[in-house]
Formats: C-alpha cells, structure tokens, sequence
C-alpha cells in the first residue's frame, strides 16, 4: 500500500482518514463546533457560488488591498483565534511540513467553504491566488450532502472525483487543477488551509 506522503507526491492529492493526520477526533469536533459559527457571507462570483467563512487574511490580499481592491475581513477575530489554534498548533504544522518535504510550514490563508444545493466551485488551481501557496488542505466538517465531490486533474487523462467526509482531509499540491461538482442536497462545510 502507498503511503498517503508518497501518493501526495506522486499524484498531488491524497485523502487522509482518522489516524493519518495530525488532529485528535476531539480537535476535529471542536473545529466544527467553532466553523459552525462563523458568518459566511454567500458568493465569489458567477463560477464559486460558495459562502466563505474568513479566518486568516493572506499577506498577499492585505498589499492587493493598498492597490485598491477590496481587503477580505475576518468577521468573528475571536473564534478564528480559536480555530487556528488547532488548525496551526505547533505538532500540525510540523506534519504538514514533513508532508512536503518543507523545512518549516507557514498558514498563510484560512477559511471555511459552505455550499448549499446549487453551490459549486469552479475548475482552478490554488497558486492562481498565490503562487507561494506549497500545501493546499481541505478538512470535511460535513457528511450530510450529496454531490460535492473534489474533483482533482490529476492529469489530462486522469480527472478523480473524491468525496471529503467529515473528519476526512484531503491535502493537494497547491498547482492541480481542481474544482468543487454541484452540491444536489445538504449542507457541505469544510475547513481551508493555504500554506507556503
């Protein structure tokens, strides 16, 4: 069997079950409970129809800011403390920099991603956003949904579909092409980290 480090590799993507990834079941419930209450305001244009729950701003988004385009907020600062006390504790993010081979592993943006039926995500790939992103995760903090699958561009020839359940992870070099299929029921909640 391949370790999910060697698939990472080898693929670009790999989902990570309970026991394979940094966080305790109880850190995991804690960060739905936390996700749950963050304001998430509905859209990012025609082809990301998702609401967006911030929790960490990119550097990157605060210089775009000062060159006029508008400045993502954080809307709940205490609860995202809270969550990126978990999501970036120091045994996390010595894992996810072991995952890619980096000598430390920073969180630059985070975020939580709620779709409702009719809601998806668009092809692209992450360094569209930042071209320093290294490790793209996606923790599920929902099972109750359907539709929703990741689809990954493996390559051209190669397009999987991954459904990301609740207390699964699902880590992605930040350069695949990926997309997000159309929610049909239920509510799909998941946890972003970007990292460099």
């Amino acid at each position: 069997m391949t370790s999910p480090k060697k698939a990472l590799q080898s693929d670009g993507v790999v989902l990570l079950r309970v026991g394979e990834y940094p966080y305790s079941t109880e850190e995991i419930d804690e960060l739905i409970e936390l996700c749950l209450t963050l304001p998430h305001p509905k859209g990012l244009g025609e082809e990301n129809r998702v609401g967006v729950g911030r929790i960490l701003v990119d550097p990157v988004d605060i210089v775009r800011a000062e060159m006029g385009q508008q400045l993502p907020e954080v809307e709940a600062p205490e609860t995202a403390r809270k969550i990126l006390d978990i999501a970036a504790s120091k045994k996390a993010m010595e894992f996810w920099a072991d995952c890619f081979g980096l000598e430390e592993a920073r969180l630059r943006r985070a975020q939580t991603n709620f779709l409702y039926p009719g809601g998806e995500v668009g092809f692209h790939n992450d360094h569209e956003s930042n071209p320093n992103y290294r490790i793209s995760i996606v923790i599920g903090l929902s099972d109750d949904y359907t539709g929703g699958d990741f689809i990954a561009r493996v390559t051209p020839d190669d397009e999987r579909r991954i459904r990301v359940n609740r207390a699964e992870i699902l880590v992605a070099k930040p350069e695949l092409q990926h997309a997000v299929s159309e929610v049909k029921s239920g509510k799909r909640m998941s946890l972003i980290l970007f990292m460099s």
